[in-house]
């Protein structure tokens, strides 16, 4: 698994590195905190990458909002973080990537 810091992609380097910055920060303290501000969090990586077009970001950030808003937590978060990590990374920003990766979580969750 790729860490935050290590992450290559095409991205402009100042709002992967804010991404990153945001992802780990939430990765590390997710247990500790509240659902609303677990999902404050959450709306403002979704803001970001929506701001600058990175569709599969934008749209695994919304899920995994939505997770939350439905009393999600715990096994349910992991695999939407491991998800936002590996699509900061990838060069493709559309929404068919998009797709994939909500595909990919969605069978993760399921088993």
């Amino acid at each position: 698994m790729a860490s935050a810091a290590r992450i290559e992609s095409p991205l402009d380097p100042t709002i992967r590195d804010e991404l990153c910055a945001r992802l780990a920060q939430l990765d590390r303290d997710f247990r500790l905190l509240s659902i609303g501000e677990l999902c404050r969090r959450v709306e403002a990586i979704r803001q970001v990458a929506r701001d600058h077009q990175l569709e599969p970001v934008s749209r695994l950030a919304a899920g995994l909002g939505d997770t939350l808003a439905r009393g999600g937590r715990g096994a349910s978060v992991r695999p939407y973080l491991d998800g936002l990590r590996d699509a900061i990374g990838c060069e493709h920003q559309d929404e068919a990537t998009a797709r994939a990766y909500l595909a990919q979580i969605n069978l993760r969750l399921v088993g």
